[in-house]
């Protein structure tokens, strides 16, 4: 009996996290659609890609009798499978797309396979040279963020597993740190910068390990937070995760993106004891990221020419575009998930009937 209340307990707290998650994929949306909104998209900057390495690490166990193998299984599968299915499909589309439009069906789009295998937008920060050639330039851009969180998991996971994690965690922080200031290059898959990520990591574990979730109801807490998001986010300045860009400092980056992900998720504890239907649906939507996350530049493409044809203002494409592509791409991955359940459902009976 105490394990299921604890279980049923944990599964009521996600509904925060997935709060915090459809914020960040708001934000992410505004951003991509060139939405100027001030303080908004600027402070929304801060924690829009963090909030989902804090979100993860919350909910991350340990599993020491599971080999690591099965682990690295699970994770890509959540993971690569979907960078990968996603990046060929866009590869294939805009091939069939230049064959019939532009007559080239022998450009296989080297540049564009080779950034699917990179997986980062740019090869070197925007501070050590301007001849950044586009890799993710097939509309998949926003793909890097899964193969990142792919190695962070990795990585925390084998660092879980030693005697000496914390220490491991600030050695491989600074080793991130160093290349980012001495080289400028960004390594395939997000590598220099996965030690550095895997902080905000930590932080989401930290948070349910020490059972802190009470502090987000404090008031003096908040206020600290607050205090401390605020004026990092001011003396840092822009932060960019994707292409290496963390502002004046990472350590800087590194605060506003934690307090911020915390505040996030206050947030979405408040609206669970205020607004429990509201928060039914945003977990609902909290849960269909990964299909907002894939496919938004895509349908970015079909909403512009659409809003282009009807001679819409440039407001109300951007508010055409944050708008339909979340409430699409949130509606189409729960069809698809409503689906995958009725065929398990299906052939769950259909073995049974074989057994008997």
């Amino acid at each position: 009996m105490r394990a299921s209340s604890k279980k049923d307990k944990t599964k009521e707290r996600l509904g925060w996290l997935d709060f915090g998650k459809v914020l960040g994929i708001l934000v992410v949306l505004l951003v991509h659609a060139e939405c100027s909104l001030g303080p908004v998209t600027y402070y929304g900057g801060m924690f829009y890609m963090p909030v989902f390495f804090v979100a993860a690490g919350y909910t991350y166990h340990v599993r020491r009798e599971e080999p690591i193998g099965g682990y690295v299984k699970k994770k890509a599968a959540r993971l690569l499978v979907p960078y990968f299915s996603t990046s060929l499909f866009l590869w294939f589309f805009f091939w069939v797309k230049d064959s019939a439009v532009a007559g080239r069906p022998l450009d296989l789009k080297p540049l564009s396979l080779f950034g699917i295998l990179y997986s980062r937008n740019q090869m070197y920060t925007s501070l050590y040279t301007d001849k950044n050639p586009v890799l993710l330039n097939i509309l998949n851009a926003p793909l890097w963020f899964l193969t990142a969180m792919f190695l962070v998991c990795i990585w925390y996971e084998f660092i879980s597993r030693s005697r000496r994690k914390y220490l491991l965690l600030v050695i491989g922080a600074a080793l991130s740190v160093l290349w980012h200031y001495c080289t400028g290059f960004l390594l395939p898959w997000s590598l220099e910068a996965v030690p550095f990520f895997a902080c905000y990591f930590a932080a989401g574990e930290a948070l349910r390990e020490q059972k802190r979730e009470g502090l987000l109801g404090e008031l003096w807490f908040l206020g600290l937070l607050l205090a401390v998001f605020l004026i990092s986010s001011k003396l840092n300045g822009v932060m960019n995760l994707s292409n290496g860009t963390y502002g004046h400092s990472m350590l800087l980056a590194l605060a506003s993106g934690t307090s911020g992900s915390l505040l996030v998720f206050a947030a979405g504890m408040c609206m669970e004891r205020k607004c429990p239907p509201v928060m039914k649906a945003i977990s609902l939507a909290g849960r269909q990221t990964l299909w907002v996350l894939c496919f938004h530049m895509f349908l970015f493409m079909f909403i512009r020419t659409g809003a282009g044809m009807l001679h819409l203002g440039r407001g109300l494409t951007q508010a055409a575009l944050v708008l339909f592509s979340f409430l699409l791409l949130t509606g189409a991955g729960l069809a698809v998930g409503r689906l995958q359940q009725m065929m398990s459902i299906r052939m769950y009976f259909k073995n049974g009937r074989n057994e008997v």
